[in-house]
């Protein structure tokens, strides 16, 4: 916790803040998804309630939750990109947002004319800032580093030597997958009439272009949390862009499958053009297809954004130590701090047997909520050969590093993803080669069935029934390896470019690592059941 939640100044207000702390806590646990009730702070001079007030709307949250005068308040920045038919959006939110953190919040376009980043620098600290917030509004971390932001955070802090920067991150994933969640219930809900059971609606994850790998497994982590969290029958997830599957691909599959109701998700913030090219596919795909489709709202007005910026606001102020100098603490308001601390930002509301659900899809060594995982990941296990100079895939590991779904690292940290037929055949001999390799592997540590008669690019691996290949194939694809299923066989990616240091050991240890803590998922539930 930040120092300043200790100072003088809060200790004298602790009373009223306590008013303030249950007031931020029925707002917080509203059902609702309005999005009034706050404004951005836009004055100097008084502080952040003179500002608020300047500004004709009513506090959100009540005086008592205001910085007393001269402590070092942040002003924080929500920078975003390509807001032209989303600005006014965006400016809502950061007058929620402001609401809530009790001091000033902008929205900056960083694809505006000019210099717009700099020029919004240039204002704030012309009304007296000395430490800046800087939150991305967006679903996931960059594929690479903005130099237009740089740039213009250097200039700043060349010109400003005094100006504090505090670099925030997206909002977590956990977040997202709640945010998405809400809606598809929602309208899984308005779908059915009601009278439907939510576990014969398949849910569709639809997001952009999908053009970042990195991004690609993300979306297919959230979709798995979105399922573990719902009775959905199933949750998928698509792309808009070139990117397979699309989804028109993926309501065809349910479709034959049987689905009759399908929701579509968009993974999206402030980004209404996608949004409408989405909702454009999927009425489309459901028409082609003859089944129910419903497009969820848009996250941009969830109630739950405005908390998951809260929390990386507070966590950008806090990772960043103590300043040197004996200089003044940012100001966090103390109340804001125990509400997150008593429910890490998250509203209430959630399905009540979604601790159970979780637990059941856990090995047993990760039931006990009160365990911490390790998120250090596992160093690179050597390769062990035996007489023949073969590597020794069953004598490679004493031990697995943490389980991704239970909370530890993946495996991989960009997803392997499956190649075009081409790609996979480009040199035969070498792809027989690779898929003999994965083959031998994938028996060695499993003593399951290999599928070689696979599709070009995959190869099978055939599990003992479909509650089996379902259960792998989740915790596979959060380890980043991408995996589909065919009733109880499972396909994994295969191409001539693998190599046995590589790609080949990343898929073996993968399949080692889940299919080791899915013998453990079964011990336990055998024990329980004698």
């Amino acid at each position: 916790m930040p120092a300043s939640a200790a100072t003088p100044a809060a200790i004298a207000r602790r009373r009223p803040a306590e008013r303030c702390v249950e007031h931020m806590r029925q707002e917080r646990d509203a059902a609702g998804g309005a999005e009034g009730g706050g404004s951005r702070a836009t004055g100097s001079g008084g502080g952040p309630a003179a500002s608020l007030r300047r500004a004709g709307r009513p506090m959100t949250a009540p005086a008592d939750c205001v910085p007393a005068p001269g402590a070092e308040v942040p002003t924080t920045l929500l920078l975003g990109h390509g807001w032209p038919a989303a600005g006014r959006a965006a400016h809502r939110l950061a007058r929620r947002l402001a609401a809530r953190l009790g001091h000033d919040v902008e929205a900056c376009d960083l694809d505006g004319p000019g210099e717009p980043l700099s020029l919004l620098v240039r204002q704030v600290v012309a009304r007296g800032a000395t430490r800046l917030v800087l939150l991305p509004l967006a679903l996931g971390e960059p594929t690479r580093p903005d130099p237009r932001r740089a740039d213009a955070v250097a200039a700043a802090q060349a010109a400003w030597p005094f100006l504090r920067i505090h670099r925030g991150r997206p909002p977590a994933i956990d977040d997202v997958a709640r945010m998405l969640g809400d809606r598809a219930r929602d309208a899984a809900a308005d779908l059915t009439g009601g009278r439907g059971a939510r576990s014969d609606v398949v849910v569709v994850i639809a997001t952009g272009d999908g053009a970042n790998p990195a991004g690609n497994a993300e979306v297919a982590r959230i979709a798995r949390l979105v399922y573990e969290a719902h009775r959905f029958g199933d949750v998928a997830y698509a792309f808009a862009g070139l990117t397979a599957p699309s989804v028109a691909e993926v309501v065809a599959r349910w479709a034959r499958i049987g689905a009759q109701r399908i929701v579509v998700v968009p993974h999206l913030l402030f980004d209404p053009r996608t949004r409408r090219r989405l909702v454009q596919q999927a009425r489309a795909a459901g028409a082609s297809a003859g089944v129910e489709i419903a497009v969820a709202r848009s996250l941009d007005a969830h109630p739950a954004l405005v908390w998951a910026l809260v929390r990386r606001h507070v966590e950008a102020l806090a990772e960043s130590g103590p300043l040197d100098g004996g200089s003044v603490a940012p100001w966090v308001n103390p109340a804001l701090l125990r509400v997150l601390q008593h429910a890490h930002g998250h509203p209430t509301g959630l399905d009540p047997e979604f601790e159970a659900r979780m637990a059941a899809l856990l090995p047993p060594r990760y039931r006990n909520p009160d365990l911490v995982v390790s998120s250090a990941p596992m160093g690179a296990a050597p390769l062990a050969r035996d007489a023949e100079g073969r590597v020794a895939w069953d004598r490679m590991w004493q031990g697995f590093c943490e389980l991704a779904l239970a909370g530890g690292p993946p495996h991989r940290g960009a997803l392997l993803e499956p190649v075009s037929p081409d790609e996979a055949l480009a040199d035969a001999e070498r792809y027989e080669a690779v898929r003999t390799e994965l083959a031998r592997g994938i028996g060695m540590i499993t003593g399951l069935p290999v599928v070689l008669d696979a599709p070009p690019g995959w190869i099978g691996v055939a599990c003992a029934d479909e509650e089996m290949a379902i259960w792998l194939m989740r915790a596979i694809v959060v380890e980043n390896v991408m995996v589909r299923r065919e009733r109880a066989v499972l396909y994994l990616p295969v191409a001539s470019r693998f190599t046995v240091e590589g790609e080949i050991k990343n898929v073996i240890t993968v399949v080692a690592k889940t299919h080791h803590y899915w013998t453990q998922h079964q011990a336990a539930r055998r024990a329980l059941s004698s």
